[in-house]
């Protein structure tokens, strides 16, 4: 059997020995043996990882130079081969555009400095593609004017209807039924104010 020494500092291959067993080889200090089982296997695929003067060379050199291939579902990650795994974000973007999975139609990939996610597809977007329908995008468009109608005017329209029939009631141009409604409406106003009181 053939045994490959190399030399453990520099990594370069120092000779090629010929023995029965590993046992039989006497090393010096800095020398170790590279691990294969048969000197077969080794020239066709670990042999050509080195460079003629004897240096290691990275998995991208190989791959670069066609001495090793990946597979679709492999990545050359920190100087080792893994395969992709779709659960961690960057994996799976990856199997994504290499077409191994497939995006969720309400999702899509964007880039924000230099880096990829995944997000949801805004509501317009599905609209546009088709992915709801008129009615569900309507109802949505709906439920954010009320929330802006809430934020934005709501305040507003109540002090100005207080005012208006504050002023029709002080010229008694108010019927009984309006009064009461009226009168109503502010004891409701007195009471959520002295619930929620402004700190002065």
């Amino acid at each position: 059997m053939l045994f490959i020494i190399y030399n453990k500092e520099t990594k370069k291959i120092i000779n090629i020995i010929e023995a029965v067993k590993k046992d039989d080889i006497t090393l010096s200090k800095n020398e170790a043996i590279f691990e294969n089982k048969n000197i077969k296997d080794f020239s066709q695929t670990d042999i050509r990882a080195y460079n003629k003067d004897g240096s290691v060379k990275s998995l991208e050199q190989q791959l670069k130079e066609k001495i090793i291939t990946l597979k679709d579902n492999e990545i050359i990650d920190n100087g080792i081969i893994r395969e992709l795994n779709k659960n961690m974000e960057d994996d799976y973007i990856l199997m994504i555009e290499r077409r191994l999975e497939k995006l969720d139609k309400n999702k899509k990939i964007v880039e924000e400095n230099g880096k990829k996610h995944i997000i949801e597809k805004s509501i317009e977007e599905k609209y546009k593609e088709g992915l709801i329908t008129k009615e569900e995008y309507n109802a949505y468009i709906v439920s954010q004017r009320q929330g802006q109608y809430v934020t934005n005017i709501d305040g507003a329209r109540a002090e100005l209807l207080d005012s208006v029939l504050n002023n029709l009631a002080s010229q008694g141009l108010l019927n009984e039924t309006q009064m009461e409604a009226l009168k109503k409406i502010q004891t409701t106003r007195a009471n959520i104010k002295e619930q929620y009181p402004k700190q002065s």
